[in-house]
């Protein structure tokens, strides 16, 4: 991918306030704010366009985990106001317009249910939304322009370090190639994870004890438990369970933690040909500094 210059505005000078973010030469136009930010948002020339937008909070009922609403309007204002007397969850709020006037209503609706196959696929947020959206009838050229918008708003929310459409499971779309594929042995489990897109990919026909230590905290009892809910981890004998896909962790740790069935130093853990994961970001450290 070539490089790309994006333009984080903060229109009050505060890193957590009202935010703006474009792609230079591109139309899209994100909006980032806290709920209560919604005033100043309001007063915006883009509460008065048609648009996506996405809420975020925590779930009511597991502050571990990342609730999520996503919609569409034309304009987006009347919904936002609709969603700040109605839904008490959500935190902040994302909105995505256009710079010109040519995004249509059937667009953002398209766009509405493009991003919710998204995030149901990804699992990494529970949506608050009571249906699933449907996609319009749209054509040939508008579909090309809206999966441009699409694959624009996944940057940047990347970009804002939101990573709620991230899938936990990889496809042949979205692997890179990694040449290193790592081991970690523990008990009878027997996991191979390789480092792809920036991501730490617990590779299919790994496996993963079954039982977790007593020791275990209670948010990575929730991600093993994730894993089986969403069928990435399955149950294959009384010990063991097999990873049926291709799984991605933001950490080493993380990803070892999943196999081993509590806290785990993964940089440690996770080998190749007998050298820890630590041992080669230490010498990428020191080939770096004879190049200096």
């Amino acid at each position: 991918m070539s490089g790309k210059l994006i333009r984080l505005f903060l229109t009050d000078g505060q890193p957590n306030g009202l935010r703006t973010v474009e792609i230079s030469n591109m139309t899209i136009h994100g909006t980032i704010f806290p709920r209560t930010q919604l005033e100043g948002f309001m007063k915006r020339e883009a509460a008065n366009k048609p648009g996506v937008y996405m809420l975020i909070g925590q779930d009511e009922q597991d502050l571990e985990t990342i609730a999520l609403y996503i919609g569409q309007g034309d304009p987006v204002l009347p919904r936002l106001r609709d969603h700040a007397r109605n839904k008490e969850f959500w935190t902040e709020a994302i909105v995505f317009s256009s710079k010109d006037d040519y995004l249509t209503k059937t667009q953002v609706k398209y766009l509405e249910a493009d991003l919710y196959a998204l995030a149901k696929e990804a699992y990494r947020a529970k949506l608050d939304n009571t249906q699933a959206p449907t996609r319009p009838n749209i054509s040939e050229v508008d579909k090309a322009e809206v999966n441009q918008f699409l694959e624009a708003i996944k940057l940047l929310l990347l970009a804002l370090g939101r990573d709620i459409l991230e899938p936990r499971i990889l496809t042949e779309a979205n692997t890179g190639v990694s040449e290193t594929i790592f081991e970690l042995k523990n008990k009878n489990a027997f996991a191979r994870m390789a480092v792809i897109n920036n991501k730490y990919v617990v590779l299919k026909g790994s496996t993963a004890v079954r039982e977790n230590r007593r020791s275990i905290a209670p948010f990575l009892v929730k991600l093993r438990q994730d894993l089986v809910d969403t069928g990435i981890m399955v149950e294959t004998d009384e010990e063991l369970y097999t990873f049926m896909q291709d799984a991605t962790f933001n950490s080493p740790s993380y990803a070892a933690a999943a196999i081993v069935g509590g806290a785990a130093n993964g940089r440690r853990l996770w080998k190749y040909n007998g050298k820890a994961l630590r041992e080669w970001d230490n010498e990428i450290v020191d080939i770096c500094e004879d190049d200096d």
